[in-house]
């Protein structure tokens, strides 16, 4: 089986572990990066695109030798023609839920140093159930991390729309667990999983284009393992609809607080913040001045553990495996 038949049907079958159908373009999209399939057992990254027409007569012919089943432009392994459904019922769930968040989100560009803010998860996938919430990855400004943190829990509790952490199920509510700062951008856990997870993204609210362009560029890492990965820009339509006068609100809270406060706001929250974690959780809770992650029990081990058994029920894939980034 040559190398990018095996990229297509891993990538289904990652895809497979989540219920979610790809169509051609987005197997082509969201393509496992083929070096990974080659006999010389090399990592690197894309040399060159595989384009839309390449991708689909290898779909064709994987479904001609029975390994993939198609319905209605949607491809999938074979037996799981029902997903098809369950795909087009989430899709519409995702976009009333994609209408709350951006009227809840419509409100965080007046709140001091948020730089860019990007949907995550289900949400950015538009892939959702009635119990999905609603996750964000924010970016803060380098120094400000737990302030911004602060403020952005304070906005959404007052709007009674944060979930809380007691909260093991929150429908459509803002789920802020991953802070990063403009000096750390680069998503340090790497995996097969987080590529599809940050290859997802959605930009929401940008505040300053070249901090988008720069986290773009630190996390080119994604191309290793996704052969044609290509970024979204601020500027489609899930974007918020940007307001002026918020945005003054929110640099002139910045040139008052740090006139005020300096950086005595910022040990403040920090050792409030600190003080309300619980650390001992399995999965990856990651708590420093340039990254605040709270991903207890995620699923990234459940999900490359079924990829993994998968993949390992084809003889042809041999001993290919994927780890995990690193959790706990």
């Amino acid at each position: 089986m040559a190398a990018l038949e095996k990229s297509i049907l891993a990538t289904l079958a990652y895809f497979d572990v989540l219920d979610f159908p790809l169509t051609v373009r987005e197997v082509t999209r969201f393509l496992i990066n083929p070096e990974k399939f080659v006999d010389k057992k090399i990592f690197t990254r894309k040399k060159e695109e595989l384009g839309y027409g390449q991708i689909e007569e290898v779909l064709q012919n994987l479904k001609l030798k029975g390994l993939v089943e198609e319905f209605l432009g949607f491809y999938f392994l074979p037996g799981k023609k029902h997903i098809y459904l369950e795909r087009i019922e989430r899709i519409k769930l995702a976009e009333e839920k994609w209408k709350k968040a951006r009227r809840y989100l419509f409100w965080i560009q007046s709140l001091p140093f948020i730089e860019l803010v990007l949907a995550s998860g289900s949400l950015a996938m538009g892939h959702m159930t009635e119990n999905s919430d609603l996750d964000m990855l924010i970016v803060a400004k380098s120094g400000r991390i737990w302030t911004a943190r602060l403020f952005v829990y304070v906005l959404f509790g007052i709007m009674g729309v944060r979930r809380r952490k007691e909260q093991i199920i929150a429908p459509d509510k803002i789920c802020p667990n991953h802070f990063i700062t403009t000096r750390s951008l680069r998503i340090p856990c790497v995996s097969l999983y987080t590529a599809q997870l940050y290859a997802h993204l959605i930009p929401v609210y940008v505040r300053r284009k070249e901090v988008l362009d720069d986290f773009w560029r630190e996390n080119t890492w994604i191309e290793n393992y996704l052969q044609n990965w290509e970024h979204l820009d601020g500027y489609q339509y899930r974007h918020i609809q940007e307001n002026k006068f918020l945005q003054k609100i929110a640099s002139l809270a910045e040139v008052v607080l740090n006139f005020m406060f300096r950086g005595k706001l910022e040990n403040w929250a920090r050792a409030l913040q600190r003080s309300r974690v619980q650390l001992n959780l399995p999965g990856r809770i990651t708590m420093s001045d340039q990254q605040l992650e709270f991903h207890p029990n995620s699923a990234e081990g459940r999900i490359l553990q079924k990829y993994n058994k998968t993949i390992d029920s084809w003889k042809e894939f041999g001993s290919y495996l994927e780890l995990d980034s690193g959790l706990n």
